[in-house]
């Protein structure tokens, strides 16, 4: 069963909106309607401060999990949606653990419910100070959750709770196909709802992949003649890998490359293997001939922006950049793409057929200036496991879905510690020391709002992703994207999921009064 607006209504009335964190009656920091932990796992902290649009889907967010949550702990038992939505706002006051273990649940698994309903009065104790105390709040709140649970009328209308393809598999299948190592996961039925590539078939990789399917409970080869369904196939990729492997990486022979160097000199071939790799990359297009010269210069510069960021590129290559230079084999240059058309600046987001072991689908940032696509960054938006695209009008809030397809307007940086600090003090747990505030222009409108740009500041906390902002994976493609906003202040993201509704891009008319996005 889904949560209703009836359990959503109950929980926000007795929980409070409190948009500053503050400590509750046994003094647990807490923040919005009763947020003790953010979705990306974060305990919120004293001094925290959200909005409340945020409030509101950190709420829906929970109660949906907390939902989940009590439909598997009363599997068997017949519950209206009444009786459901009073045990969700129960459990997301108490907890499941006391649910799971209470009286009350021992009666509804008797089909004893008006004895299950009388239970719900006893849990109006919380310990204080080291004592048990009944608290008027809770004593009051039993009470409506009891009124609720004993409602014949007025059902609500359960609140829509999209499962992931990920979390409808319950049998996975490995499959080779000629040099492709593939991973099939079936659902209840048998059907195929997720087909995946294994871009390496180290352990690494295979155990990464495995963790995103949580209810698998069966792992088989596939047996010898059995073809692979036909559908959509999604390439998997480590974003950051855990087993290093420096074995392919060349020895740099000398301590520091730089323009002027040349391998006859030093009978060494450093230049030589650094071009091949840039030109693998797509960096360079000149001859592979040894002489550090301008064109590898600007190679080389181009892939320290990309990777560093711009202000980082001085073209010197030592153990650091050689390092991360044959790190992958993965070009990095995007391909050229557009028409040449002045003053035609803007930001496109789509989605690749990649997904990483965050169970996050890449998706790709491009720079076009002038018309034609100059640069692009790896970023992610949504949460793992709500990695669901739809239209503006589809989108609603909470889903915690990536950012709804169409066209959005970008506002200028909002730094935390100080312009170009991206080490210093955060805006809250998150959210990193930098972000960007955007607004939906069309087409239609849309329930989704609040959506920002900013790092991926979950990832050091184990929980990568984002509530639907737009999260470069690193301080270094904030950087890269950073540069893009001053070289030619681009204003219009045009977002295209390939649904159709997203705007064709167009120069901002001379005489526009369209204001960059405030909140």
């Amino acid at each position: 069963m889904h949560v209703s607006q009836n359990a959503i209504e109950i929980i926000a009335g007795f929980e409070g909106l409190r948009l500053n964190a503050y400590l509750d009656p046994i003094g647990i920091p807490t923040i919005g309607y009763g947020t003790i932990r953010y979705p990306w796992g974060t305990k919120v902290r004293m001094g925290d401060r959200i909005t409340e649009d945020e409030a509101e889907e950190f709420l829906i967010y929970e109660a949906t999990d907390f939902a989940r949550e009590v439909d598997e702990i009363c599997e068997g038992i017949d519950l209206n949606q009444n009786q459901f939505d009073a045990l969700v706002s129960f459990t997301y006051n108490l907890g499941p653990g006391n649910l799971r273990n209470s009286t009350l649940l021992k009666r509804l698994k008797k089909r004893r419910f008006d004895a299950a309903a009388q239970e719900f009065e006893k849990w109006n104790k919380a310990t204080v100070g080291g004592v048990k105390k009944v608290l008027r709040g809770l004593t009051i709140r039993r009470r409506a959750e009891r009124a609720l649970f004993e409602r014949a009328t007025d059902m609500g209308d359960p609140l829509p709770d999209e499962v992931s393809d990920q979390e409808r598999a319950v049998l996975l299948q490995g499959f080779r196909a000629a040099d492709q190592h593939l991973i099939v996961a079936r659902d209840e039925n048998g059907a195929a709802v997720d087909i995946v590539e294994l871009a390496s078939n180290d352990t690494d990789s295979l155990g990464s992949l495995l963790r995103q399917y949580p209810n698998a409970k069966q792992f088989e080869i596939a047996p010898a003649g059995e073809v692979v369904p036909e559908g959509e196939r999604t390439r998997f990729v480590i974003r950051e890998r855990i087993v290093k492997r420096p074995k392919q990486v060349p020895k740099l022979d000398q301590a520091l490359l730089e323009r002027g160097n040349k391998d006859s000199e030093t009978k060494k071939n450093d230049v030589e293997e650094m071009q091949r790799q840039l030109q693998l990359l797509g960096y360079y297009g000149g001859p592979i001939d040894g002489d550090f010269g301008r064109g590898t210069d600007d190679a080389v510069r181009q892939f320290q922006a990309d990777v560093f960021g711009r202000s980082e590129a001085d073209g010197k290559v030592g153990p650091i950049t050689w390092e991360k230079l044959f790190a992958s084999d993965e070009p990095r240059r995007p391909e050229p793409e557009g028409e040449p058309a002045e003053g035609l600046n803007y930001l496109r987001l789509t989605k690749t057929n990649q997904r990483d072991n965050h169970n996050l689908v890449v998706l790709k940032l491009d720079y076009f200036k002038d018309g034609v696509k100059h640069d692009s960054i790896n970023v992610c938006s949504g949460s793992p496991r709500q990695q669901v695209f739809k239209t503006a009008m589809e989108s609603r809030s909470g889903s915690f879905q990536p950012l709804p397809e169409g066209r959005w307007t970008i506002s200028d940086v909002l730094w935390r510690d100080g312009k170009d600090n991206y080490t210093g003090r955060v805006w809250k747990p998150g959210l990193g020391p930098a972000k960007i505030l955007m607004c939906f222009k069309e087409p239609g409108t849309t329930g989704r709002s609040h959506i920002e740009i900013h790092i991926d500041w979950n990832k050091s906390g184990g929980k990568p992703g984002s509530a639907g902002c737009i999260c470069p994976h690193d301080i270094a493609g904030f950087k890269t994207l950073v540069s893009w906003l001053r070289d030619t202040d681009p204003r219009s993201l045009y977002v295209d999921w390939g649904l159709g509704t997203c705007p064709k891009p167009k120069k901002p008319e001379a005489t526009s009064t369209e204001k960059p996005c405030r909140w």
